[in-house]
């Protein structure tokens, strides 16, 4: 049975995200429970340093992921079967990004004279697009995203200097257990 409610799929992500983390190779920088520095500081409104996002409390994190990402990504709009994907996607590639890998997967099913913009705008377009994506059908989309953070160019040997996390988003990806 597939994670439905914020309250649902919140523990999941927070499962995917961790606890603090500053690992200089992350574009993310210093983040705690998978919240950055600088969506800390937008959140609460001023700037902040390492030490308060490390002392970020669990309950602050959902609140910032309720306000700035669950409402905004309209994930309730979405069908059952990919929408803790979906959400996961928001929390690790940003909104509109996480919406042009859907609107991409939901192209992959459609003729072309059907096709929706990828334009990373969560609309009435494509949530009605996304009506019979199937949750696979999203996470080979998104793998396919991820593989590209990590391929310089074409040439499957030359690998950029993400190549550090493809094993962690993989997992990620497909809820994977090693």
């Amino acid at each position: 049975m597939a994670n439905l409610t914020f309250e649902e799929i919140i523990e999941v992500v927070l499962e995917h995200e961790g606890g603090y983390v500053d690992d200089p190779a992350d574009r993310g920088g210093a983040t705690n429970w998978g919240v950055t520095q600088k969506v800390y500081e937008n959140h609460v409104g001023y700037e902040c340093n390492k030490e308060e996002i490390k002392e970020m409390s669990e309950e602050m994190a959902k609140e910032i992921y309720f306000e700035k990402f669950w409402k905004p990504s309209r994930a309730e709009q979405l069908p059952e079967e990919i929408r803790e994907t979906y959400f996961d996607m928001v929390v690790n590639h940003g909104q509109g990004g996480a919406v042009k890998i859907l609107q991409q997967g939901c192209n992959n099913k459609r003729k072309a004279e059907n096709q929706i913009a990828v334009d990373g705008g969560i609309g009435p377009n494509t949530i009605k697009a996304a009506a019979n994506l199937k949750d696979w059908e999203l996470k080979v989309e998104r793998s396919g995203f991820y593989w590209n953070l990590v391929f310089d160019g074409a040439k499957y040997t030359k690998r950029t200097s993400q190549v550090k996390f493809i094993r962690g988003w993989i997992r990620r990806c497909f809820n994977l257990d090693v």
